[in-house]
């Protein structure tokens, strides 16, 4: 059995910082094909996310198609691609992104991920009060 250094605090933002990276990068995506014929914009829902990375969800098979592939996908990627969501309606291109909606989606993202930071920037600096007081 592994002992982590973390207590479960820790671990619940490190979990937090995994997920609201993962946001990111799905908004990125649908800011990246925002022209795109026939593109859905994905969303990754924070709760239902968040509590599928806390329980550990996601298989740890990879599938490997060719002798020389390397690894599979982490266990984020999976718990990812489990929560995602797909906006319905488009317009006349078939396409559902919203540039305004994403970039304000993107800015609330990174307003929670930032606070989480400090948050676990704070912990980190009492560690480190802790360990200097102790010398």
């Amino acid at each position: 059995m592994m002992i982590s250094p973390w207590d479960k605090g820790t671990v619940l933002f490190e979990r937090a910082l995994d997920v609201r990276s993962g946001i990111h990068e799905t908004i990125a995506s649908n800011i990246a094909n925002e022209e795109t014929p026939g593109y859905k914009a994905r969303h990754l829902p924070f709760p239902e996310t968040f509590a599928a990375a806390l329980r550990g969800e996601g298989s740890l098979n990879s599938v490997a198609t060719h002798p020389q592939h390397l690894g599979g996908r982490s266990v984020e990627d999976q718990i990812f691609e489990q929560t995602v969501k797909q906006d319905a309606g488009a317009g006349i291109d078939e396409n559902t992104v919203t540039l305004e909606k994403e970039m304000t989606l993107m800015a609330e993202n990174t307003l929670l991920y930032m606070a989480v930071s400090q948050f676990l920037d704070g912990r980190f600096e009492g560690w480190k009060k802790a360990i200097a007081e102790g010398r």
